[in-house]
């Protein structure tokens, strides 16, 4: 009778039921408080791009990425239309400096079909911190009149929102929530009451150093400094609004070298627990 290597079938059927728990579309939620090189910066993942145009949005000149679909990308994660912007020359009355108000600090809001519970519980706890730490009230409509915001999920990869500040009507924020937890939402909400991105400060080269030279051409924008847009008091390297040192490989050509670094060459995380002292003094300045 041929011996049978008990051993070698234990180690087997471990390594079996192991590869069989891992589903290969599970994409685990990263650790948003340890993780510094992940998907945890908010980002619209684009299928085909194309050029890159000089624009004039909230009063200022911007560039923007021609993405699929006639929509046009700011910052990484702000998809525009566009009659959201003016080319230069061009007469326009579209939007203005920084972005509407929304009254009372009122957020009118609905999901969109499909939604999954998973980014319902997401969206809930990023309206309780915005309702928490700056009295925000979130009013949630049936209809679609009036200025408001359609909570939609994609599957993409992606976390954007399509309007720093009250656009009026109908303005998006849209979040794959395999990738992205409430902090990322949070984050989401910030663009859509009104700020940008830290590291867009007119004063931030005082803090930190951008590796542009690391940067692929179409994210460059995203890292840009905003000379003329409001800022107050330092830079804030503990905002939700500001991306960690370090970037994606979508972004980067190189992800062992940090996107950004403070003037010490050292780095730092991704912060999406809070609405930090900057990010309150901010929207306090603004409302």
């Amino acid at each position: 009778m041929k011996k049978i290597n008990l051993k070698r079938i234990t180690w087997m059927v471990i390594f079996i039921v192991g590869y069989s728990s891992c589903d290969k579309n599970d994409v685990p939620e990263p650790d948003y408080a340890t993780e510094v090189n992940s998907i945890t910066d908010e980002i619209y993942n684009t299928k085909t791009t194309g050029t890159t145009i000089e624009a004039i949005y909230l009063g200022r000149y911007v560039t923007l990425l021609e993405i699929e679909n006639g929509k046009y990308l700011y910052d990484g994660d702000v998809v525009l239309d566009r009659n959201d912007f003016s080319l230069p020359g061009e007469e326009s009355n579209r939007g203005v400096y920084g972005g509407g108000n929304w009254p009372n600090r009122n957020v009118r809001w609905k999901y969109a079909s499909g939604i999954s519970q998973d980014l319902k519980n997401k969206w809930t706890s990023a309206m309780s911190t915005w309702s928490s730490q700056l009295n925000f009230t979130f009013t949630q409509i049936s209809s679609s009149s009036g200025d408001y915001i359609l909570v939609e999920q994609n599957t993409s990869g992606s976390a954007y929102s399509t309007s720093i500040g009250r656009r009026g009507g109908q303005q998006i924020i849209s979040v794959d929530p395999r990738y992205y937890g409430s902090g990322n939402v949070v984050h989401e909400i910030g663009h859509a009451v009104g700020l940008i991105h830290e590291q867009k400060r007119p004063d931030r080269d005082n803090y930190i150093i951008v590796n542009y030279f690391n940067i692929k051409p179409n994210w460059t924008s995203q890292y840009d400094k905003c000379s003329s847009c409001s800022s107050n008091g330092s830079f804030d390297y503990n905002s939700i609004m500001l991306y960690g040192s370090r970037a994606s490989s979508s972004v980067v050509y190189d992800t062992s070298i940090p996107a950004m670094t403070k003037k010490d060459g050292s780095i730092w995380n991704s912060q999406r627990s809070y609405l930090s002292t900057g990010d309150k003094a901010a929207i306090n300045a603004k409302y």
